[in-house]
């Protein structure tokens, strides 16, 4: 089944509930600015000039993918395959990649600025990024623990506290 160029963010958003396979769509020039767009397959999509600002794009396929002049600063792309896809001129400051497959990707004029990642392996993309994000600074591994030991302390702190007042 072929899909249509959806009108509008609303047309996407019906589109999305109820087929997951986005392939060869043109959603070229459409404002999707904060969309989430999560589990889909997206090969050979065409989202060039498509404002994608503050977006989250995740466990996708985008194999071939025209993001050519669009805007993705401030999103997260993450878990997602974007080999052989073309990000010419693309905007995505202070964008966030993690695990992103950019194997043969062309990001030439792409704006990388305050972008940040981890899990990419730039030096695989056919042109990558003129500046290249910087890394993500991963959390210490002793967080979550220090984090669940203090949630743990407080739980304990206020059942008391419960405890005395009976």
């Amino acid at each position: 089944m072929e899909l249509e160029k959806p009108a509008n963010r609303a047309d996407l958003e019906a589109t999305f509930k109820k087929d997951r396979d986005l392939s060869d769509l043109d959603l070229s020039n459409l404002d999707l600015a904060g969309i989430r767009l999560v589990g889909f397959n997206g090969e050979k999509i065409d989202l060039s000039q498509t404002n994608l600002s503050e977006a989250v794009i995740a466990g996708a396929n985008l194999k071939g993918a025209n993001l050519s002049e669009s805007q993705l600063n401030d999103t997260w792309v993450a878990g997602i395959n974007l080999e052989n896809a073309d990000l010419t001129d693309a905007d995505l400051t202070g964008s966030r990649w993690l695990g992103v497959n950019v194997s043969g990707a062309d990001f030439s004029g792409a704006n990388m600025l305050g972008a940040k990642s981890s899990g990419v392996s730039w030096s695989n993309a056919k042109v990558s990024p003129p500046e290249p994000p910087e890394p993500l600074i991963p959390f210490p591994v002793w967080l979550p623990a220090l984090l669940l030991g203090i949630v743990t302390v407080v739980l304990i702190l206020a059942l008391n506290k419960r405890r005395s007042k009976e």
